[in-house]
């Protein structure tokens, strides 16, 4: 699964048109000094289309902290789809599709 935006700015100062995202790292914290215990941390990597391989640069980079609680309630089969669901959800990813 991944996510495809029209991405208005970059790293590199310019948009691009259908910019491929995939989350590349998600992590569960503990935090003992908030309302909410478990502290979920998404990594998702954009780039210009979708790599062919693993040398290719990414054009922009985003990270998210979200309660467990939030993530758990999205609709999704998996985890990591909640994951994805939740993310396209957010302000800066509105009009995102799934791919």
């Amino acid at each position: 699964m991944a996510i495809q935006i029209d991405l208005q700015e970059s790293n590199f100062g310019i948009p691009f048109a259908q910019a491929y995202f995939r989350i590349a790292n998600v992590a569960i914290n503990y935090q003992s000094n908030l309302d909410f215990h478990h502290l979920v941390m998404i990594t998702l990597i954009g780039y210009a289309t979708k790599p062919e391989s693993v040398h290719i640069n990414n054009v922009d980079a985003k990270r998210y902290d979200v309660p467990l609680t939030d993530i758990e309630s999205c609709d999704g089969a998996t985890f990591l789809e909640k994951c994805y669901k939740w993310v396209m959800a957010q302000p800066d990813m509105v009009n995102s599709i799934a791919v």
